[in-house]
């Protein structure tokens, strides 16, 4: 049995997890699969010639984004760990509002999965999909005995960080190898982090106020004892060439 001491960041919530091996946690979740042969998990859909798809699928709440104007995203996550980004329109958008919270997993009949729609509507994740809730969506809480994974599907290498959109969202594993001193600027703590991955490519993570104050410790002890690190919905900053935790 493989063990893994990881420090697993987020901007919603963070906490020292001892992990089981990944594998055997795939095998036990797609075990669960075949009793709703209806549902399908969000790397399903393949024929983007075939689209849109209404489909039915389990889902947790990862992010939810406030109202703009006639619409409001999501970040959801299935029972893999995969991620996709949910979209409600014009006169769903409170009915969805007051439906989804943050934090919770949701049983989700006939939802739209389409293409996304990059150059129209800015990414929060790198999906070639995206999901509607639509009129005809019904949301029931989730009561199927399958625990959702702590960890994402998906850790982007380093390379590829580089690549994506100002301000997408990403998930990325790595190792501490350098911790900036602790600054102030405009009044907010601020402190930067060197990590490197399985490529020994580097990114610089920075973090800010809340994140910092209560993982700062963490972060020192991850650099002095060499921890691999999980950092998720890290957003990507091309302004000043790095990533910030929040």
């Amino acid at each position: 049995m493989l063990f893994f001491f990881i420090l697993f960041i987020s901007g919603c919530t963070s906490c020292t997890l001892l992990l089981n091996d990944p594998v055997c946690l795939q095998r036990t979740l797609y075990n669960f699969l075949p009793r709703w042969k209806s549902f399908v998990l969000f790397d399903d859909i393949q024929d983007v010639n075939n689209l849109p798809q209404v489909k039915s699928a389990f889902a947790k709440v990862v992010v939810k984004f406030p109202r703009r104007r006639n619409s409001q995203h999501y970040i959801l996550q299935d029972i893999t760990g995969s991620k996709i980004e949910a979209i409600s329109n014009v006169n769903n958008v409170q009915r969805f509002d007051a439906l989804l919270t943050q934090g919770c997993t949701y049983t989700l009949y006939r939802v739209a999965f389409c293409l996304n729609r990059e150059e129209l509507q800015f990414r929060n994740i790198g999906h070639g999909l995206e999901l509607g809730l639509i009129t005809h969506t019904i949301v029931d809480p989730f009561t199927k005995p399958i625990q959702f994974p702590p960890f994402p599907k998906y850790l982007m290498p380093f390379h590829e960080v580089y690549q994506q959109q100002h301000k997408t969202f990403i998930d990325v594993i790595g190792i501490v190898l350098h911790l900036e001193p602790l600054k102030h600027i405009g009044g907010r703590p601020y402190r930067e982090a060197v990590l490197m991955d399985s490529r020994w490519d580097l990114i610089i993570v920075g973090v800010w106020t809340d994140l910092l104050q209560r993982n700062d410790l963490r972060w020192s002890l991850a650099r002095v004892d060499k921890n691999i690190i999980i950092g998720t919905l890290l957003r990507c900053n091309h302004n000043h060439s790095n990533v910030f935790c929040a």
